[in-house]
């Protein structure tokens, strides 16, 4: 039996033309479009990135806030003069491999400098660093803006697992061996961004275009698993009601039904990574990592579908709605449509950015391909994992409370 409804599932997938139009060529034509559309921020002779100009107010630091922000200046950066004429600030070194031209300047200073466009931003160190930019969201500047953020991110994740450090050892937790510093500044260094590897974070910018519309197509199998829920409960169509008519567990029609469109799906975006790939959209060299990503994306889709469809009993039309908006919705607030959006959802709604799993798949594949650990990607496994673990017991809830006493 369960073959035989796997097979008839697979047929009806298949034969449904529409059905394959929007499973199918959709996001083929899709990912062309966006390619035709940004392949031009891709090639080498049109992509061009400047260091990031910024005034750094050190007034209200503490020494040991200073000394650590002066080290990362250090390797990320060097200093600069404000230009006499007005004119953007000027390098005192070569500056081929810096990320940031940096000025030391009191308060007011900084804002004279950030008004008259001599700096991208003016950061304030303390025990917390804080930057302020002008231009943030402005199409011209938004690369800078983004490089910008990811250091100082980063510098915060490395201080604070070092200030954590340095308090075990100063209570006895741990006891640090001669090369104590010297292994700590060797972490912090390998973790500032600036190593071969990670230099691909500059060009990783104008990938998460790329980056969310896979994590959109890995979500998108929700508007199709939406309605499939209706093909088992004796409540919603009229096939299910017949299907009812033979001995078999609902839990084993559930899966025959879902299970074609799991292995369809995941062939399907495994082509569409290969595609891009092909057209040359390069997503480094982690492919398994990448798969695996993308297998728990289509996943989490699928089930988030059977959720939607378990758990609300509204029409077909309503759920196809829910089905279509909620992916896409995801995918703007993910920065499909504009980057700056992930970006402002980020800052200002940081609790919505975590529970998108569009953003999730987004954020995997960013990682990948900018960070040489694999932390942070394993961190978001983690929470995709959780998230896709609700929608399977949701979906549960939602079938098993199921009653057909009325039919």
């Amino acid at each position: 039996m369960f073959r035989h409804i796997t097979k008839y599932k697979t047929m009806a997938l298949v034969k449904d033309q529409a059905s394959l139009f929007w499973t199918l060529f959709f996001p083929i034509v899709l990912v062309t479009v966006f390619y035709l559309a940004m392949s031009g921020l891709l090639s080498s002779d049109t992509y061009q990135f400047d260091p990031v100009t910024v005034a750094v107010v050190t007034e209200d630091a503490k020494q040991e806030d200073l000394a650590a922000f002066e080290t990362f200046l250090d390797h990320v950066g060097v200093p600069g003069t404000p230009d006499e004429e007005d004119g953007p600030l000027q390098a005192d070194a070569d500056p081929q491999d810096a990320y940031i031209i940096y000025t030391k300047v009191d308060p007011d200073e900084a804002r004279t400098l950030l008004d008259k466009n001599q700096v991208y931003a003016c950061i304030e160190v303390g025990e917390t660093v804080t930057m302020t930019a002008k231009n943030a969201r402005s199409s011209s500047t938004w690369l800078n803006g983004s490089v910008l953020h990811a250091l100082l991110e980063r510098y915060a994740q490395v201080k604070n697992t070092m200030s954590s450090i340095t308090k075990l050892a100063m209570t006895g937790a741990i006891r640090p061996g001669p090369d104590f510093e010297d292994k700590i500044r060797q972490a912090f260094e390998s973790d500032s961004g600036l190593n071969e590897d990670d230099r691909g974070a500059k060009k990783g910018d104008v990938l998460i275009y790329f980056f969310a519309i896979l994590g959109y197509l890995t979500i998108f199998p929700m508007s199709t698993t939406v309605l499939s829920v209706a093909e088992i409960e004796a409540n919603q169509s009229p096939r299910a009601a017949r299907s009812w008519l033979a001995p078999y567990p609902k839990w084993k029609r559930f899966f025959a039904e879902i299970l074609p469109v799991v292995v369809l799906y995941s062939i399907l975006n495994m082509i569409i990574y290969y595609y891009l790939g092909v057209l040359g959209v390069d997503f480094g060299s982690r492919t398994g990592y990448i798969l695996i990503l993308l297998l728990l994306g289509t996943l989490t889709g699928i089930f988030m579908g059977t959720a939607v469809g378990s758990l609300f009993k509204g029409t077909p039309g309503i759920k196809t709605a829910l089905g279509i908006g909620l992916p896409l919705s995801m995918a703007f607030f993910s920065g499909m449509m504009a980057v700056e959006i992930r970006k402002m959802i980020k800052d200002s709604v940081p609790f919505l950015h975590k529970i998108n799993p569009v953003a999730l798949v987004t954020e995997g594949l960013y990682s990948l391909y900018n960070y040489s650990t694999l932390d942070r990607y394993f961190e978001i496994v983690i929470r995709l994992s959780i998230f896709l673990v609700i929608a399977i017991v949701l979906t549960i809830i939602g079938l098993r409370r199921s009653n057909y006493e009325s039919i």
